[in-house]
């Protein structure tokens, strides 16, 4: 690796391959590249702020993209990755993307991974769909950028609302809720995402059941990808995710009517 290369956190499909390189930031090229490249450069277009802008391609054929100046919180999760500021601000983050995006036209040629998400329905967006806690920026306290683009891809808004709350209410079993979230009220935090968001009763159901939906197509996911011997996958599956996934199911599923009826 050059010297002016900064390794950093990759995400399970391109861990250890993304790096910083002064106020850049260099990430493999893969098939849906020009299309998340359309997508960003339209959102500069339409003046959201919370992604990286596109610089273009470098030498070694990387893309290459601004660096979003801020913390990212990654395992172990420090406390304040747990604070009901910032899981608003997510909320609200990321309902400002999905009104930028709703303008959005895709090239016809476009690719997408879309290995975890349902075909997309009629008006869907292109929506970041993997807003984990590692993908979001973090400034005094706030989310102030979204990374890690490479799944986006058209969507119901809704299901990318469950997959980010999956991440930041968490919506999973108790048991398995990092240190940092032990002991938060998980329901509160659920209303909490959804006021941001301004959804209904009736939406906020749609929510829990596209969250359980997105349950299921990631255990299929996961499983193939890990089977194709994909590293982080591979530990990812090693460490136990299907176990961890199918607990998650069964307590959103149970919890559903709960995290509803806080509306």
């Amino acid at each position: 690796m050059n010297t002016d290369e900064q390794a950093l956190a990759g995400g399970l499909g391109s861990g250890g391959a993304v790096v910083r390189v002064g106020d850049t930031v260099r990430r493999p090229w893969r098939a849906h590249t020009p299309a998340v490249h359309a997508l960003l450069d339209h959102l500069a277009k339409a003046g959201f702020d919370g992604a990286p802008r596109v610089v273009g391609q470098d030498e070694r054929g990387r893309e290459v993209l601004t660096w979003i100046e801020g913390d990212v919180a990654v395992p172990p999760f420090p406390a304040w990755a747990a604070s009901d500021e910032l899981l608003v601000s997510v909320a609200e983050l990321q309902a400002a993307l999905h009104r930028a995006a709703g303008t959005f036209v895709a090239p016809s040629d476009a690719c997408w991974d879309r290995a975890n998400l349902p075909a997309p329905p009629a008006g869907a967006i292109v929506c970041h769909n993997d807003l984990c806690v590692e993908n979001v920026v973090v400034r005094r306290g706030r989310a102030a950028g979204f990374i890690d683009f490479d799944f986006a891809a058209p969507n119901d808004p809704l299901v990318d609302i469950a997959i980010a709350a999956r991440h930041w209410v968490p919506l999973r079993d108790p048991t398995d809720v990092a240190a940092a979230w032990q002991g938060i009220d998980q329901p509160a935090r659920f209303s909490a995402f959804c006021d941001a968001h301004r959804l209904d009763g009736a939406t906020r159901a749609a929510v829990v059941a596209a969250g359980l939906d997105f349950l299921d197509r990631a255990l299929v996911s996961m499983r193939a990808r890990a089977e194709a011997g994909q590293p982080g996958y591979v530990e990812a599956w090693a460490a136990g995710y299907e176990a961890q996934n199918r607990r998650s199911h069964a307590w959103l599923d149970r919890a559903g009517p709960t995290l509803v009826g806080r509306a």
